[in-house]
């Protein structure tokens, strides 16, 4: 879970890079506050341990848009080792900015009959 995180206008920041705990995940962003035009976008990164560089984006069609306070979830499949977040605040006005939290992933497998 990471507390309490600021981010400005035009910031586009990486988490720590987490094991994989499932096949599949759960992400839910609480958008604490925001300036009037602040808009946080999260995506999901992903490799294989032995891979380098920054990952490539788990999938490209799904992401989190928070632009009201409050939470939203979104889910990943198919996820490979390792697994990270990327934050970028994506509208700008003068001092855009947003204030959020992220709550402790889910992880699932899929079910197999």
């Amino acid at each position: 879970m990471f507390e309490a995180q600021l981010l400005n206008k035009g910031s586009v920041v990486f988490s720590p890079w987490m094991n994989r705990r499932g096949d599949n995940l759960i992400v839910t962003l609480d958008l604490v506050d925001k300036s009037s035009k602040g808009q946080l976008t999260v995506k999901v990164f992903h490799k294989n341990t032995d891979d380098p560089g920054d990952g490539v984006n788990a999938d490209a069609t799904t992401t989190i848009t928070g632009d009201l306070v409050g939470r939203l979830s979104d889910e990943w499949n198919g996820l490979e080792e390792m697994v990270r977040y990327r934050f970028e605040v994506t509208k700008q006005g003068s001092s855009d900015w947003v204030l959020f939290r992220m709550l402790s992933p889910v992880w699932f497998d899929d079910a197999k009959a």
